[in-house]
């Protein structure tokens, strides 16, 4: 049997709710970078529903961020025609929504022009796009995003999400599908020569680590990924589509839910694909989350997925959920020097 934290290790907040606390120092962090982040320097962060700000003494140039998920864009052409009847569903899902600012009606078309039109002259040093940019692998759907965020004056990072890659009803397990619809269409989305499913960039000594968990599962090479990526202790953020579990949460919400299996997954029937495994987790998801929450120089988690804002405050570090962007709703992230003591 595997480890848990105690639940006393954790603390929830409820959306909305403004939050402030300090990223404390593991001395029990059990992994390779043992010795380089025992004495991480001092960190705290506050948050709302629009942006989460960290101050740490290991930060030398402010850094920002902007973080978009969950588009949801439908658009196709012929080139998904002969995958129509793979497409059908999700291509009439979120078609109409309203601007989470005005109240006007609006589509994740218009709303992704609109966060870039935003975005320009902001100063942003990056974008991180946190997966369901499309609602399934529409060579069309690509090409939209790749000229809308051209014109936006910072790199753009992504990293799928479930949907992403996921033709309903198509026939394969869900790494070959991932693994084939990545190579197919989601491609030209990553920077080049990067492994789709674990990479990361550095930014005014900032990692931003971008790492794909849209199967609800992490393989060992993610893993060894992390472990590697953290061990130099520069400060970093995590990026990926599906929440990491927090107590209280519903089973659907996070990876490493001690009751996620076949049990509960009340929509493999509606999504077409195959059911949640019998036994759970494996141990490799279990180990990932749990490395995550001890490392002190891994700061914080941003994830999309849900659709709706929400904050854990998990061993000390926030685990934030941006809202759906299909709304024209983005999540500021910045990393900021430790405030100077008078």
């Amino acid at each position: 049997m595997r480890s848990l934290l105690s639940r006393r290790d954790f603390l929830g907040l409820s959306i909305g709710a403004a939050a402030a606390s300090s990223v404390p120092e593991f001395q029990a962090f059990a992994s390779s970078n043992e010795s380089a982040v025992k004495d991480f320097p001092t960190t705290t962060f506050s948050s709302d529903q629009t942006a989460v700000r960290f101050y740490s003494k290991a930060v030398v140039e402010p850094v920002k961020i902007l973080q978009l998920s969950d588009v949801h864009l439908f658009i196709d052409d012929e080139r998904g025609d002969e995958y129509r009847q793979y497409s059908e569903r999700m291509s009439k899902a979120y078609n109409h929504t309203r601007h989470f600012e005005s109240g006007a009606d609006t589509n994740p078309q218009e709303a992704l022009k609109d966060i870039a039109n935003r975005a320009k002259g902001q100063g942003y040093d990056a974008l991180a796009l946190t997966g369901d940019i499309v609602s399934f692998p529409s060579a069309a759907g690509v090409d939209y995003v790749k000229k809308t965020l051209s014109d936006v004056d910072a790199p753009f990072y992504y990293v799928c999400g479930n949907h992403d890659w996921h033709f309903e009803g198509m026939e394969g397990t869900e790494r070959e599908l991932r693994d084939a619809w990545i190579e197919k269409r989601l491609k030209p989305l990553f920077p080049k020569d990067v492994n789709p499913l674990a990479y990361s960039v550095k930014i005014k000594g900032i990692k931003l680590l971008f790492i794909d968990d849209s199967i609800y599962e992490i393989l060992p090479s993610q893993l060894d990924f992390l472990r590697k990526e953290l061990a130099d202790a520069a400060p970093s953020l995590l990026f990926m589509h599906i929440p990491l579990y927090a107590p209280g949460r519903r089973v659907a919400f996070g990876v490493g839910h001690p009751e996620w299996n076949a049990a509960h997954d009340g929509n493999y029937k509606i999504e077409r694909r195959p059911r949640w495994p019998e036994e759970g987790h494996n141990e490799t998801t279990y180990a990932f989350r749990d490395e995550v929450l001890r490392a002190p120089n891994l700061i914080g988690v941003f994830t999309g997925h849900i659709h709706s804002y929400s904050l854990d405050v998990l061993n000390g570090k926030p685990s934030s959920v941006a809202r759906a962007a299909n709304d024209g709703s983005t999540l500021k992230i910045e990393v900021l020097p430790y405030p100077t003591e008078r």
